[in-house]
């Protein structure tokens, strides 16, 4: 049977923490006439990191589908997801697929309830901290230049829709180890004109696996309580540290 699969949020790289307010109301997003769709995806990503500059939370809803190319099988999940600035992120799977993705500073856990079983990674100080995001996060205001170090992003103009622009993500080196490399082929990204406001991802996989990923109920600066980032798993979980 085919599961969710080790979360992306444990492969992502250069994906930096940031938020931000309400950007003026003048500034939109389809006025640059340019075609050049790495110049017009900077553009755009520079868009949303003044957009989300000084958010100090976010959360909301998505539903994921995740399909397999292998098994011939998809899985569908829902689930909820929350954002504290700085270091602090969590997203939780519903079941029947529940699983709790929980990133605390330079510490992330995995969680399986049913297998009790918490997977916990540890980043180093001199590690981006684009490593310790969820890749829900990706549209949230990213640093653009901290981006453009690992990525190769362009504007999707084809995929274009009236009501949203569409950006490609594509991973520009590997790493050395296993451990670290991108296990993704590229990421699609789909954004509301209106609001400046992620609505779609979509991650093809190396492999040929596609997670798509539709966000909802978005809500910033909502204030949320402590318990909600604490670690707090079963005393009888098997812990096992993967670094």
């Amino acid at each position: 049977m085919l599961r969710i699969g080790r979360p992306a949020f444990i492969i992502l790289a250069f994906i930096l923490m940031a938020g931000g307010r309400t950007i003026a109301s003048g500034v939109k997003a389809e006025n640059t006439p340019t075609t050049d769709t790495a110049v017009r995806g900077r553009e755009l990503l520079t868009l949303l990191e003044t957009r989300y500059k000084e958010t100090q939370t976010y959360q909301g809803e998505f539903d994921q589908v995740k399909k397999s190319e292998v098994f011939l099988e998809e899985v569908r999940s829902k689930g909820k997801f929350w954002y504290q600035r700085t270091g602090r992120f969590r997203c939780e799977y519903l079941p029947p697929n529940a699983q709790v993705n929980l990133i605390l500073d330079n510490t992330a856990y995995m969680y399986i309830p049913e297998i009790k079983q918490v997977e916990v990674y540890h980043f180093k100080s001199s590690d981006s901290p684009v490593k310790k995001l969820n890749h829900m996060l990706l549209g949230f205001g990213a640093s653009v230049k901290d981006v453009l170090e690992v990525y190769d992003v362009r504007w999707l103009q084809e995929e274009e829709t009236p009501e949203a622009f569409a950006l490609i993500f594509k991973p520009i080196r590997q790493s050395t180890t296993e451990e670290e490399n991108f296990q993704f082929e590229a990421i699609k990204i789909w954004v509301k004109k209106d609001a400046l406001l992620p609505s779609r991802l979509v991650f093809i996989e190396t492999g040929g696996d596609r997670t798509e990923v539709t966000l909802t109920n978005v809500e910033f600066n909502k204030k949320i309580k402590d318990s909600v980032f604490k670690p707090d798993f079963p005393k009888d979980a098997e812990v096992i540290e993967q670094n």
